[in-house]
């Protein structure tokens, strides 16, 4: 039997994925192996989400709380939220991506994306039967914001920025971002995927929750996750901030009522340790800059990073000639958009991966 037949026509007509999620392979390596292809943070997490860990386990027979109000509380404090009717949570960020999708559009519906950018948000539109309007970056892998809003037409939807970009690591500036969302005609959902944002280094750089405590009164959804700064990627957490009356939407999907009893007591724990996030960061960013400056001795096109990853081109190989040298040596680092990325691991990682690629290229 063709089981195809059974599908939903969008998901017959679905384009293959270009998510490394969605590739079957598995990601499970062994401890010898060093994974710098995920941009986990090496870190994990902090003391009080390990304590809160730790108290949690003794109760694994209990449900979670379904509306997760304490981790709901606790982000809305942290970000000056009037109160948790202005977040919602899922399984990852990527799973409030997938709600997006299941909630707001309509087939033909039309997307406004940078390209390239995280492809769960590629994926999500085109498993809902919408048009992904793929504007490029610049010459400098940042987002083109103008461009972006020539792109919205009136059977626009939605439009998303990544900022800092996945796999790009670029940033734009916060004052931009915010200047461009209140450009967003109100017919249009904005949506701003700030996943990386704690590694970001410059100054005045802002979350664009900033907006909606100012009471912004056009659709707009910012997106945080747990996975990256927090070091708690294994454990699916999620967060979108927003009004009430948009959040109150999200509801609606099955996906929001999924975080498990360990995520949540370990992330309102998290929330509570600031210094310890600052502390991550501040490690990330000498890494980062030492990385930087050994990729470019080595002769590679280095692209500004703001995040706990670099996207570089090395010279002469080619991007999977380069994955799979360093793989021989159980260095894992990604390969997209014909050029490499690797995590900013810790000293000894990051140490190991510049020593490689020095014999790679030498």
């Amino acid at each position: 039997m063709d089981y195809k037949t059974l599908l939903r026509d969008s998901i017959k007509a679905l384009p293959e994925s270009k998510r490394a999620a969605r590739q079957p392979v598995s990601s499970y390596t062994t401890p010898d192996f060093y994974r710098m292809n995920y941009n986990e943070s090496p870190y994990g997490p902090s003391p009080k989400a390990l304590e809160a860990l730790a108290e949690a386990c003794k109760r694994p027979n209990i449900y979670p709380d379904w509306f997760s109000v304490d981790l709901k509380s606790e982000f809305a404090k942290l970000h000056g939220l009037p109160d948790m009717m202005h977040v919602s949570t899922a399984t990852g960020s990527s799973s409030l991506i997938n709600i997006l999708g299941e909630i707001f559009l309509n087939a033909g519906d039309e997307v406004v994306l940078g390209d390239p950018s995280y492809e769960a948000f590629r994926d999500t539109v085109n498993v809902a039967g919408g048009v992904p309007v793929m504007v490029p970056l610049d010459s400098e892998m940042r987002y083109d914001l103008d461009a972006m809003l020539a792109a919205i037409t009136p059977k626009t939807k939605m439009v998303v920025v990544v900022n800092p970009n996945n796999p790009t690591g670029t940033f734009v500036d916060s004052a931009k971002i915010e200047e461009f969302v209140k450009k967003v005609p109100e017919h249009v959902l904005c949506v701003i995927d700030e996943a990386y944002l704690e590694f970001v280094s410059k100054p005045n750089t802002y979350s664009m929750i900033k907006l909606i405590n100012e009471g912004y009164d056009k659709p707009l959804l910012v997106l945080k996750t747990f996975s990256k700064a927090y070091g708690m990627a294994g454990l699916r957490i999620g967060v979108a901030a927003g009004k009430p009356e948009l959040i109150s939407y999200l509801g609606k999907s099955g996906a929001a009522w999924n975080i498990n009893f360990l995520g949540q007591r370990m992330a309102a724990a998290a929330l509570q340790d600031q210094e310890y996030l600052k502390k991550i960061a501040g490690l990330n960013a000498i890494e980062r800059d030492k990385v930087t400056a050994a990729l470019k001795e080595l002769g590679c096109k280095v692209y500004e990073s703001q995040t706990n990853f670099i996207l570089f081109k090395a010279p002469k190989l080619e991007n999977t000639e380069i994955y799979a040298k360093l793989a021989e040596q159980k260095v894992l680092i990604g390969a997209p958009v014909g050029m490499n990325r690797v995590s900013i691991g810790t000293a000894e990682m990051n140490d190991k991966f510049i020593a490689v690629m020095k014999e790679i290229l030498k």
